[in-house]
C-alpha cells in the first residue's frame, strides 16, 4: 500500500489513512518466492489486467495460486497478515508448495488457527468467480439502453395505434426478470444515476425494473413477477393520450387538471383492456396502483383493505422512482430523502411499512457505485452494503483528504477503525461528472466477489 504523498491531517479531521496506519494494518510487500499458502493476497506489484486471476484479493489455497503468480513474471506481492499467515520464521518448516500438494488435487490447507474471515473463504468453491465493478456498470448500460428502446416502441404503437405488442412486452419482461437476477446493485445504480426523462418508457422501465427486485426480494413466484414486470412497463398508459399541458409537475396543475391526471389508471385500463392477452392480475396492478392503504388516493371506490402484495410493491416502487425524478415538485430528490420520504410515508400507514423496510435494505441508504465524501475529505466509491448498519457501507477510496487522487484505491470498511476519537462519515453523496471522476475508469481494475 502506498501513501506517498498523502496528507494525514487536513483540518477536517483524521483522515482514514492515518486511521490504517496508526492501527499498524497487517500489510506486508514480500517476494514473490516468499509465498506461501495460506496467505492473503491483496496486493501485486502490476495490473491485475495482466494476469491470470478474477478477483483481485484472495486466499492462497493452492499450490497452483502460486505457480500462477511467478508464472505471470510477478515479483512481489502484498499480503495481509490479520486475514492470512504471515511469513514464517527461521525456526518455522516452509509451507508445502511442491507436487506433493498439487497431487492432493489442489484441496485447501487445513488451518485450524485461522481467523474466521480465512475460514469462510477456505470453504468457498475452488471454482468461484469474482464480478468486475466496472464490467457489471458497462454491461448494464447496453442491457437498459436496449430495453428502453423496447419499451419506448410498445408505448409508441399503443399511442399511435391503440394495440399492443404484446410479444414485445414478454421479452422486455423476461430480460427484467433475467438481467436483474445476481445483477441487483448495478441494476439499482442505473436507476439511480441515469439521465432522467420525462418520458414515460424512462420511468416505465424503472418501476418495472425496481417492481422485480422488490417483489424477488420478499419472495413472489415468477408468474405474479411476470405479472409485476408487466404491469411496470404498462401502469402509466393512460398518461399516453392525455393533452401534453398535463406533462409537468403535479404541484404545477389546477384542481381540474388533477382531475383529468387522476383519471389514467383508469384509462390506462380502458386501453388495455382490449388486448384479451393481457392476464387480468395486470389489469387490477394498473387500475389500482395508486390506491393508498388507508383508502385514500385515486380512483375511488377500491376497497384499500383488499389490496394485494403485488399492487403494494407496485405502488412503493412508482412512489420512489415519481421522488427521484421530481415528478411531485420539479426537483429531483437524493436517495436517501426519497427513502425517508417512503418511510414517513409507511408511519403515516399511507403504503406498506414492511415493504418499505424491505425496499430500503435493498437499495441502501448510500447505494453501490454512490460516490460519497468522507467528513475527513477523503472520497470513494460504494461498493457494498452491511445490512447491520446501512450508514456505513464498504467504499473503495480514490481520493485523499484534498481530493487529490490516491497512487492506489484502497478499499475500506468502517469496522476495521478504532473507537478511539471521532469516527468518519458520509457527509455528501456526489455527482461524478460534477467533480470529474469517471466511475468505470475509477473502478477498473476492482472486482467483488
Amino acid at each position: 500500500m502506498r501513501t506517498s504523498g498523502i496528507p494525514l491531517n487536513c483540518g477536517n479531521g483524521i483522515s482514514i489513512l492515518e486511521r490504517l496506519i496508526g492501527n499498524h494494518m497487517p500489510i506486508k510487500r514480500i517476494p514473490t518466492t516468499s509465498a506461501q499458502l495460506g496467505m492473503y493476497l491483496c496486493g501485486i506489484d502490476r495490473s491485475w489486467l495482466n494476469t491470470p486471476f478474477l478477483v483481485h484479493r484472495f486466499l492462497i489455497k493452492y499450490s497452483s495460486d502460486i505457480a500462477k503468480l511467478q508464472q505471470a513474471g510477478i515479483q512481489e506481492i502484498t499480503i495481509d497478515t490479520d486475514r492470512g499467515r504471515d511469513v514464517a520464521s527461521d525456526s518455522e518448516p516452509p509451507q508445502a508448495q511442491d507436487d506433493e500438494v498439487s497431487s492432493k488435487q489442489d484441496s485447501p490447507i487445513p488451518d485450524s488457527s485461522a481467523p474466521p474471515e480465512v475460514e469462510r473463504l477456505q470453504q468457498l468453491s475452488p471454482s468461484i468467480q469474482g464480478k468486475s465493478l466496472s464490467g457489471e456498470l458497462t454491461t448494464m448500460k447496453l442491457v437498459r439502453k436496449y430495453m428502453l428502446e423496447g419499451v419506448q416502441d410498445i408505448l409508441h404503437t399503443l399511442q399511435k395505434t391503440g394495440g399492443l405488442a404484446i410479444e414485445q412486452v414478454h421479452q422486455i419482461t423476461e430480460s427484467v426478470m433475467a438481467e436483474t437476477l445476481g445483477h441487483e446493485e448495478a441494476c439499482i445504480a442505473m436507476i439511480r444515476t441515469r439521465d432522467f426523462s420525462p418520458a414515460l418508457y424512462d420511468h416505465a422501465l424503472a418501476v418495472s425494473t425496481l417492481g422485480v427486485l422488490l417483489g424477488r426480494a420478499v419472495g413472489l413466484d415468477n408468474t405474479a413477477l411476470q405479472h409485476l414486470a408487466s404491469a411496470g412497463l404498462l401502469h402509466d398508459a393512460g398518461l399516453l393520450n392525455i393533452p401534453q399541458v398535463l406533462h409537468r409537475p403535479l404541484n404545477q396543475l389546477s384542481d381540474s387538471e388533477l382531475g383529468l391526471y387522476h383519471k389514467h389508471p383508469r384509462r390506462g385500463v380502458d386501453m388495455l383492456s382490449q388486448q384479451s392477452c393481457l392476464a387480468d392480475e395486470v389489469d387490477t396492478l394498473i387500475r389500482e396502483h395508486h390506491i393508498a392503504l388507508d383508502g385514500s388516493g385515486y380512483p375511488a371506490n377500491i376497497d384499500s383493505a383488499k389490496i394485494q402484495t403485488p399492487t403494494r410493491i407496485l405502488r412503493i416502487v412508482d412512489e420512489y422512482d415519481e421522488l427521484l425524478t421530481g415528478h411531485h415538485t420539479g426537483n429531483p430528490l437524493p436517495v436517501r430523502i426519497a427513502l425517508q420520504t417512503l418511510y414517513q410515508q409507511g408511519r403515516k400507514g399511507l403504503i406498506d411499512g414492511e415493504l418499505v423496510a424491505t425496499f430500503i435494505n435493498l437499495i441502501g441508504i448510500y447505494p453501490t457505485y454512490a460516490l460519497v465524501e468522507l467528513s475527513t475529505g477523503e472520497r470513494g466509491i460504494v461498493t457494498a452494503n452491511s445490512r447491520d448498519n446501512l450508514l456505513q457501507p464498504t467504499i473503495l477510496l480514490i481520493q485523499d483528504a484534498i481530493h487529490q487522487p490516491l497512487p492506489e484505491p484502497i478499499p475500506f470498511n468502517f469496522s476495521v477503525l478504532s473507537s478511539h476519537g471521532p469516527r468518519p462519515e458520509i457527509v455528501r453523496v456526489l455527482a461524478p461528472e460534477q467533480v470529474g471522476i469517471d466511475l468505470d475508469s475509477a473502478l477498473e481494475n476492482w472486482m467483488t466477489l
